[in-house]
């Protein structure tokens, strides 16, 4: 060996020794160190690392081992030093920690086992990792894994290249042959599937590879080398894998932190270790080494808060705070710059929780508590405007935690003098000199220098800056100059505005990189393409390009971006370096540098390798909400990771206060009327400080963006109104009914009312000027548009719309947006016009438009370009989208709201920030400059959007586009046109149908639209099915409304709910709606009558008349009590023609829970009723659509019976009253209420005293009631009561007989009937006497009576007044009388036969109609009277007569005396339980107590219209069409509707070209040749024949009914016709058939009630309930699917091996990859990831004494019951998302259970049996209320488990004062607690009680005062909680 060889080997030996000595000195003399003040030159220009490790430039090629402790390594040359990491800043170097990790790592290289570090978030373990490499001089491989990371990323990728595809290595691969550390960070982020593959390759150093090539493990290729050559190797495909390779793994333990798992087997080959960020001494230590010159005191106390906050987080059972990060790094340097810096900004920038909106006030108790031990104040509390409310006091607000401000402002921004170069691409650095001044006082300026852009520093026009901006704009200069940043804050409170204000003023450029959801880690780096010649390259993304040009990269939405994706970045943001997909590196400046002076590299030769530095100046800006906006997964904030908190520095923008919003609105919108102004910005903040949730979710739609628009809009046109604004952008028109009501309690509130002014129809024209040949200008109402001209014809819609004036007043809110450079969003239901709106509005001003239509798939990607494979070369054709853009077309976007929102968010900031980046690298830009010209698509000035999207919610399957980027746009709810608008439209569409139809048609689409708000039926019936139907009637009239209506509502055949609810609606405006039914036609019957006989004669008797006495006396009236008319309510009023035709046009229920006592009618036909339990009056409008009540309790108190009231109106010249008479007192009531119905609530009450009296039952004859007189007598007493309401006086008649009945024949002609003999007498004044026009008669004479079948006159029960239309009598009246066999009888001449005229000698007679003998038209009753009334407008006599064989049914007669027929038609009767028999032996045994309880079957009014009305005494009030010639015409108008149900006989023809048959295939149906013949043979001949009239009237083929009455050969026509209207249907189902289905119910019923071991009591009692909620269940199960359905939504499964192709994946297709499909499928819930847990409820219901005590009165208890049924009834089946409890509370105590979780009933006999232990418990428990203490309890209870959400219902009656509970502890209870949802629901009928408490408890408070609204109170609390979701 040559001799020079020795001296080098000793040589090298000597400096191995003193190299490790050196080392070894310096890890010992670490504490001589820290007490020395070395001073540490910044990162640019040191040739020394801080490391201990010396590492100078000569040294560098002389290390040959390096050893710590016992361990040491040989360390090797790199062959590419390029790839060994430089890890610059400090790491705890002097830490033993720290060297003992180093330690153990050295031991596993050596060992060669590969390693897998696991510890908390930060950069520490990717540090030791580098710091490692850097140390022993490898070179490193990094693969940051994502879930988006695939096989091709790890392993081998293809490319193309001159028309051939070749693999290239990737890491995995590259490290493996060459030898390098291979680092894979993120373990736990990537795909389950993916990192098994590398499985062989850690465990055994073996894979094959994609191209055929086999890694094998090093001894195995070295002993098969021994035997072989090199190229039988390489035949063989055989790579060695280096003797150096090893894997380091870098992740986070699962759980406690997101992720994946680690796979068993994956896991098992890897040895671990935890790193635990080193001791507070060492955390000290390396903080003064990183920044020596920051205040040390200050830097310790921020590493103490860092110690125990971050030990505090996995503390077990206390508070859980959000995880403090492991590294104050960031903050020291800010320290260093800013000594005089806020200790509390500091934490601020590093810890954004306890700023955040999603941080619990205890969370934020604990952290505050923190900050105070050690001293870090200087936080700023917000103390909002104390906002007036109108008591005039100011609420106490809870004080509000905003970010700290720094202590320090900027006076000055200039460009610096020194001019540096970027060493790697020559570009020029600037740096800005920023002068601080500091808060502090008596200190100078404070001088910084900071990076800038290349542009000159200048400001932002348009921002307007208040103190606090200027104060953020401070932060984001101190922040930036330590480093990337991320910004916090709501939507719309100005991060964007801020950002840009930021970079203008540093001269920046922008690279906006608009975030989304599916957007992969990959996306954020690179973007694959293809050249002209069709090979693949890798396109650089704006983050790259801003990181090379040293740009401002601007990533927005960070919050969006799905688990893990922006995590990547890592190294980029903390070590600026990263690797590239395509190989390249972007390295940090300083490394690159080093690369050129120590390696000797040129940058040629590094730009060929493919490193590239980073500019110093490039700076990443993140925005975010701190509440996600993309992934639905998880709590609010969940995407805010102990990772990212650890990667950025925070500054945390909230929304402006008052005076601030307030300044900005001026500067924005000047001229603003400043009345307006306040009054809005107040209402802003009142919602926005609001602490309840619904509140709070209407504050998202005044953000400051919106205020800005409205305020511009009212600023030019001042004439809007405020509050039209803020309906419109807060889209009432969609809000749950809770919340809307909420928003006009508060607008009211706040004074802004509702707009004076009337729209003028006449004024809302659309006139096009000059013409509309020659459009020159556009005006609609007074808004003029210039019109645009030379626009491409093609492109300019066509279409054909009818104005009308609520969507030309829509126009004209569009045009006015249009004129501020608004872009424009219709939201509203399907088919409301939508589309036409907005192409007329593009038609009329001639703009030309490019449409695109949103799906569930659409993509980014392809909503900006569609990308294709031409020739094998990537081309991307311009989606609509950029076409307009270019073209300054108007860009119309369809169905908006079915794209994930993500998707759409991208337009979010083409419309806000004119930015955005298409799928092939070019840019939408708004001003360009001109560098990056030919990339840049400018937009055109005339670019617009109108974007259409479908309301939010439910049966919408969308997503809530507006919640996520609405307010970009001006918004305009779009609802169907009202009533009159629709008129318009439907005449248009239809000009020969009859208006009254088109208007029923409406109305009732009106109804089914109310239901949809409702949530009674899902689907909202729009003006397109409405225009539908009225065009096929228009073209086919004779097919029946029926018919066409099922064109739209056969979609409903099959849910019987919605089925009933449209056939219900559409019956209660008359039109027949069939759904499948057969329609009929049933109509009464004719009864045969014998021949009329005379039964009686009656003559004057000869004896001689009495005189009596009379006595008068003023009617007084006493009292003068005004008494409230309660809200109208909506009358339930059911149509009766709908399936059948019947004479019954329609009935209502008076809604009484007691008796209808009696019912009169003004000539209007508005009527009143009187009811029972409590007693009420009722008011029904003449059209009998609306009732009001006035309860009258206060004057007839409960009782066990109540009184048998009666009701006349009184009629005077003056005015008329209502008379209530109370037989049992003989008191009179007047009620004035001729006050009420013109305006006011109050009616007065006054009484009236009778006199004269006995005091037994009176009775009141109101014959005369119009004349204003009202007649009493009482039986088998002498006097009689005449009350002249005229002259207010009472006239006493004292007759000389006692009474038994009293008729009047005319005002001054009574008869009287006495007690003893049965005799009959006339009481007449005598005209002689005097000339009053009223006559008292005093004149009593006998009558003589001769009777043909019996010597005693009948006893008349019934006498009508003169007029019946009798032939051959000059005056008759119909009458009854006791004889059950007479059907009735007509008096004749009375009493004109029985006066003293001389000249008179005629005789009365009475003439009488008998029952056949079988007939059973009797009244059967003791104590139920037949009612008879004469109808005078069609002379008929109806009778009622109920039916005794317990049938709920009677007998409706109508009798004509000119035709002499009986009509009988069965009508429906509440018969009463005490009804007696009269022939009932039981009757006489217990001497009935009823027998004086009399009552009439029902009773009957004649309509002003001649319509007849009855009411039975359970107040079912129906209304009768008995006129034969209206009803024949009614009957034919209802065919016309229903159609000639399609009697017809169908074949098939086929004709020629002359049209003559050529072939006719018929069915032969076996149709009789009688089927389409005339249904009216017995109609006294007519001649109609078979169909003539067929066509021809409509009538069609049911038979030939005539449609003119009068066509019966010139006379009326009479029942016997009516008995000829019948309608064939198809032949009916044989009895068997019928019979059997019936069988075959009952038996299903009955082994349903076996199964489920049910009586037939329990079980209609379980029914009875459940038929009163039934519908509230169907709503709330509705609300529920929706839920759930919206959860089930699948998303797109990437990287798969079939499905439909990806777009993003061509060039990985064109390459040869198979992964490039994608699909929909659920998405794979991970573990450790967010749990869906169920939302939990309870239900805490009152089931004290009180409420069984008054169930009686006001059905309480029952109420609760029935509501207890809905709940349990509505969660069947939805258990696992809804857990529920149903708890009682009472005197007994606060917490009884009923329902227990997970014990939920199943069947209807365990329903049954919890109601009745309710019942029960309620009826035999302590009084007293427990409601406070129950709610506290079940408040606590609730929380103990985790859950999605937590709901406490409260339901109790408002008897709160009589336990002296206080309403402010209820208040204070129900917001105990901000996590649980809590309402509170009053039942019962102590309203003012219920009211005041409502005033406390605002929102929270409820009050049900009738039974239907209970779910509907239910359903709108769960529908403001799903707001928040």
């Amino acid at each position: 060996m040559p001799p020079n060889n020795k001296i080098k080997k000793s040589e090298n030996k000597k400096n191995e020794k003193i190299d490790y000595d050196t080392a070894q000195r310096r890890i010992l003399q670490h504490t001589k160190i820290l007490e020395s003040k070395e001073s540490y030159i910044s990162d640019d220009d040191s040739n020394t690392t801080r490391l201990g490790f010396h590492s100078s430039n000569d040294k560098e090629s002389t290390v040959t081992t390096i050893r710590i402790g016992d361990v040491s390594l040989r360390v090797t040359k790199s062959k590419r030093p390029e790839l060994v990491p430089h890890y610059i800043d400090p790491l705890f170097e002097e830490s033993q920690e720290v060297l003992r990790h180093l330690r153990w790592i050295m031991q596993k290289d050596k060992l060669k086992q590969d390693i897998f570090l696991i510890g908390l978030p930060g950069h520490l373990r990717r540090g030791l990792v580098l710091k490692y490499a850097q140390l022993t001089n490898r070179e490193i491989e990094y693969v940051p894994l994502s879930k988006d990371c695939t096989d091709s990323d790890l392993k081998q990728r293809r490319e193309i290249s001159g028309g051939t595809a070749y693999y290239i290595d990737q890491a995995c691969v590259r490290a493996a042959t060459n030898g390098r550390i291979l680092i894979l960070d993120g373990i736990e982020k990537a795909e389950r599937n993916v990192l098994p593959i590398l499985n062989n390759l850690l465990e055994n150093r073996e894979m094959s590879l994609e191209d055929g090539r086999f890694l094998v493990h090093p001894k195995r290729y070295d002993s098969l080398a021994k035997n072989n050559k090199k190229s039988v190797m390489d035949d063989w495909k055989l790579v060695r894998v280096s003797d150096q390779f090893i894997v380091m793994a870098l992740g986070l333990p699962v759980p406690p932190y997101v992720g994946h798992p680690l796979d068993p087997p994956l896991r098992s080959r890897f040895q671990s270790r935890d790193v635990k960020p080193p001791g507070f001494d060492s955390y000290i230590r390396h903080l003064r080494k990183l920044a020596p010159d920051a205040n040390p005191e200050l830097a310790e106390r921020l590493a103490s808060v860092a110690t125990v906050l971050g030990s505090m987080s996995f503390d077990e059972g206390g508070i859980e705070i959000p995880e403090f990060p492991s590294s104050v790094d960031t903050s020291a340097l800010v320290l260093q710059k800013f000594p005089y810096i806020k200790p509390r900004f500091l934490l601020d920038l590093l810890y954004p929780w306890p700023l955040l909106p999603t941080c619990a006030a205890e969370q934020k108790d604990v952290i505050e508590a923190t900050y105070h031990r050690f001293g870090m104040l200087g936080f700023e509390i917000n103390k909002p405007e104390k906002l007036r409310t109108e008591s005039g006091s100011s609420k106490p607000e809870e004080d509000i935690i905003f970010q700290c401000m720094p202590g320090y402002n900027v006076t000055d921004i200039k460009l610096s003098e020194s001019k540096e170069r970027a060493i790697a691409s020559d570009l020029p650095i600037h740096k800005i000199d920023l002068n601080f001044h500091s808060e502090v006082a008596g200190l100078k300026d404070h001088l910084v220098q900071v990076f800038g852009g290349d542009e000159d520093p200048s400001t932002a026009d348009f921002f307007v800056e208040t103190n606090y901006h200027k104060n953020l704009f401070n932060s984001m200069l101190i922040t930036h100059s330590v480093g990337d940043f991320c910004v916090l804050g709501g939507k719309g409170v100005g991060k964007s505005a801020l950002v840009r204000h930021f970079a203008i003023n540093l001269g920046y450029t922008i690279e906006y990189i608009p975030l989304y959801k599916d957007m992969s880690a990959r996306d954020l780096l690179q973007r694959r393409g293809t050249t002209f010649a069709g090979d693949t390259i890798w396109e650089n993304s704006s983050l790259v390009k801003a990181a090379l040009f040293g740009s401002l990269a601007v990533m927005d939405g960070i919050d969006t971006l799905s688990f893990g994706t922006i995590v990547t970045l890592q190294r980029l943001i903390k070590e600026r370096e990263i690797s590239l997909p395509d190989g390249t590196q972007l390295i940090h400046p300083f490394r690159y540098q080093k690369l050129i002076e120590g390696h000797g590299f040129t940058k040629e030769q590094l730009d060929k390798k493919g490193i590239f530095a980073i500019h110093p100046a490039f700076r990443i800006i993140a925005l975010g909400r701190p509440v996600s906006g993309g992934s639905g997964e998880g709590r609010p904030g969940a995407w805010l990771s102990p990772e990212i908190v650890s990667m950025f520095q925070f500054v945390v923008v909230r929304s402006l206060d008052y005076q601030e919003e307030m300044r900005v609105l001026e500067t924005l919108s000047p001229g603003i009327d400043s009345n307006n102004l306040s009054l809005l910005l107040q209402f802003a903040n009142r919602l926005r400080k609001g602490s309840d949730e619904i509140v709070k979710t209407l504050s998202n739609a005044l953000s400051t963006r919106q205020l800005i628009r409205i305020c511009r809009r009212l600023a030019l046109f001042p004439n809007d109104s405020l509050y039209e604004a803020i309906h419109r952008v807060s889209l009432s028109r969609f809000l749950p009914s809770l919340a809307k009501t909420a928003l006009e309690e508060l607008m009211a509130s706040n004074g802004i009312l509702p707009p004076m002014k009337v729209v003028n129809v006449e004024q809302l024209k659309i006139d096009v000027l000059p013409s509309r040949s020659n459009p020159q200008i556009l005006k609609i109402g007074n808004v003029e548009e210039p019109i645009a001209k030379d626009s491409n014809p093609l492109l300019i819609p066509d279409i054909v719309f009818h104005e009308n004036p609520k969507q030309t007043e829509i126009l004209m809110q569009m045009l006015q947006d249009y004129q501020l450079g608004e872009h424009l969003l219709l939201i509203g239901n399907q088919g409301v016009g939508k589309n036409k709106l907005a192409d007329y509005f593009l038609q009329l001003l001639r703009l030309p438009r490019e449409y695109i239509q949103l799906h569930r798939d659409t993509t980014v990607q392809s909503l900006t370009a569609t990308p294709s494979i031409v020739d094998g070369v990537l081309q991307f054709e311009d989606s609509p989208l950029v076409k307009a853009v270019k073209n300054g077309y108007v860009l119309v976007v369809d169905e908006a709201d079915k794209a994930p929102t993500y998707v759409t968010a991208v337009l979010r900031n083409l419309l806000e920030d004119g930015q955005m980046v298409l799928g092939d690298g070019r840019r939408i830009v708004s001003t360009i400059s001109s560098k990056d010209a030919k990339e840049c698509i400018v937009i055109h000035r005339n670019f617009r959007m109108i974007v259409l999207a479908n309301r939010p919610g439910f049966p919408f399957l969308g997503n809530d586009f507006y919640r996520e980027i609405g307010d970009v746009f001006s918004c305009h709810a779009v609802d169907n046109p009202d009533s009159e608008s629709e008129m318009f439209l439907l005449t248009r569409y239809a000009p020969d149908i009859s208006e009254d139809l088109l208007l029923k048609l409406t109305a009732a689409f009106g109804d089914l639209r109310k239901l949809v708000d409702e949530g009674l039926i899902s689907y909202p019936y729009s003006t397109r099915e409405l225009v539908n139907i009225v065009k096929h009637m228009q073209q086919y009239p004779d097919e029946g409304i029926s018919r066409i209506l099922q064109n739209v509502f056969d979609f409903d055949q099959y849910d019987k709910d919605s089925k009933d609810l449209l056939i219900e609606t559409f019956q209660k405006h008359g039109i027949p709606v069939g759904l499948e039914s057969d329609f009929s036609i049933k109509l009464g019957k004719r009864i045969p009558l014998s021949k009329p006989i005379v039964t009686e004669l009656w003559t004057k008797s000869i004896s001689d008349n009495k005189v009596c006495v009379v006595k008068q006396e003023p009617i007084i009236f006493g009292g003068d009590w005004e008494i409230k008319v309660n809200k109208s309510r909506e009358l339930d009023r059911t149509e009766g023609r709908i399936v059948t035709f019947t004479e019954q046009i329609y009935n209502f229920k008076i809604p009484t829970r007691g008796e209808a006592l009696d019912i009169v009618a003004l000539s209007d036909g508005s009527l009143f009723v009187i009811t029972t339990n409590p007693m009420t009056i009722h008011t029904v409008d003449q059209n009998h659509q609306k009732v009001r009540s006035i309860e009258m309790y206060e004057f007839f108190p409960l009782q066990k019976a109540s009184p048998r009231l009666r009701m006349a109106i009184v009629q005077t010249q003056e005015t008329w009253y209502i008379i209530l008479h109370n037989p049992a007192e003989n008191s009179l009531f007047s009620i004035d209420l001729t006050r009420s119905i013109a305006a006011a609530d109050i009616v007065l009450i006054n009484k009236i005293g009778l006199t004269g009296l006995n005091p037994v039952k009176s009775i009141m004859l109101k014959d005369y009631e119009s004349l204003g007189i009202l007649v009493f007598y009482q039986i088998d007493r002498p006097t009689i009561l005449l009350l002249d309401f005229n002259t207010n006086t009472q006239h006493i008649i004292e007759v000389p007989v006692n009474i038994s009945r009293l008729y009047l024949l005319r005002t001054n002609v009574w008869l009287l009937r006495d007690c003893s003999k049965g005799q009959y007498h006339l009481l007449y004044a005598d005209d002689q006497q005097t000339m009053i026009p009223n006559m008292i008669p005093d004149i009593i004479k006998n009558i003589d009576i001769k009777g043909l079948f019996k010597p005693n006159p009948e006893t008349i029960t019934y006498l009508s007044n003169d007029g019946v239309p009798y032939p051959k009598v000059s005056s008759a009246r119909f009458s009854h009388n006791e004889n059950d066999s007479i059907a009735l009888s007509i008096v004749s001449n009375l009493p004109e036969a029985l006066l003293e005229n001389p000249s008179n000698n005629s005789k009365a007679e009475i003439i009488s109609f008998m029952r056949e003998s079988g007939d059973d038209g009797r009244n059967y009753y003791k104590n139920l009277k037949t009612s008879s009334l004469f109808l005078r407008k069609s002379g008929q006599l109806a009778t009622i007569i109920p039916l005794k064989d317990g049938r709920s049914e009677g007998y409706l007669e109508l009798f004509n005396p000119v035709q002499t027929t009986l009509w009988r038609v069965i009508i429906p009767l509440a018969i009463p339980e005490t009804g007696l028999i009269k022939n009932d032996p039981a009757l006489n045994a217990i001497g009935s107590p009823y027998i004086h309880f009399e009552r009439t079957a029902a009773s009957m009014l004649e309509l002003p219209n001649g319509d007849l009305l009855t009411m039975d005494i359970s107040g079912v009030v129906r209304v009768w069409q008995v006129d034969a010639g209206q009803l024949i015409n009614a009957a034919n108008t209802w065919r016309k509707l229903v159609g000639s149900i399609d009697q017809r006989v169908l074949s098939i023809i086929y004709e020629d070209s002359e049209g003559n048959t050529i072939y006719e295939q018929a069915e032969n149906v076996g149709v009789s040749s009688q089927e389409g013949s005339s249904g009216n043979g017995g109609s006294g001949g007519n001649e109609g024949g078979e169909n003539s009239n067929e066509g021809a009237d409509g009538a069609g083929g049911g038979g030939g009914v005539p449609s003119d009455p009068l066509n019966f050969k010139g006379r009326e026509p009479t029942f016997i016709d009516v008995s000829n209207l019948e309608i064939r249907t198809e032949a009916k189902p044989p009895f068997e058939l019928t019979d059997a289905q019936r069988e075959l119910h009952e038996i299903s019923m009955q082994k349903r009630r076996e199964q489920v071991n049910m009586t037939q009591a329990d079980s209609d009692k379980f029914r009875s309930y459940l038929a009163n909620v039934q519908r509230e269940i169907r709503e709330l199960r509705v609300i529920l699917e929706s839920i759930e359905a919206k959860n089930k939504e699948r998303v797109w499964l990437k990287n798969q091996s079939s499905g439909d192709i990806d777009d993003t994946k061509l060039i990985e297709g064109l390459t040869g990859d198979r992964n490039i499909y994608k699909r929909r499928g659920e998405n794979d819930p991970e573990v450790g990831f967010f749990q869906n847990l169920p939302k939990k409820m309870y239900f805490l219901f009152d089931i004290s004494a009180s409420m069984y005590r008054f169930n009686s009165h006001d059905r309480r208890l029952e109420r609760s019951m029935e509501v207890a049924l809905m709940v349990m009834e509505s969660f069947k089946s939805f258990e696992h998302k809804f857990q529920y409890r149903i708890i009682g509370h009472s005197g007994d105590g606060p917490n009884i259970e009923f329902v227990k979780e997970g014990q939920y009933p199943r069947t209807e006999k365990e329903s049954l049996k919890i109601l009745n232990q309710m019942f029960n418990h309620s009826q035999f428990c302590l009084s007293g209320d427990n409601t406070v203490s129950a709610t506290a309890h079940a408040i606590k209870d609730i929380v103990k488990e985790d859950a999605d959400d937590y709901f406490v219902v409260v339901l109790s009656d408002a008897n709160i004062q009589q336990y002296r509970i206080n309403p402010e502890d209820i208040s204070k209870v129900l917001k105990s607690d901000e996590r649980v949802t809590t309402s509170i629901i009053f039942i019962g009928s102590l309203a003012d009680q219920a009211e005041q408490l409502k005033k406390y408890l605002g929102n929270k408070a409820h009050i049900c005062m009738d039974n239907k609204d209970l779910p509907k109170i239910m359903k709108s609390i769960f529908l403001a909680s799903m707001l928040k979701d």
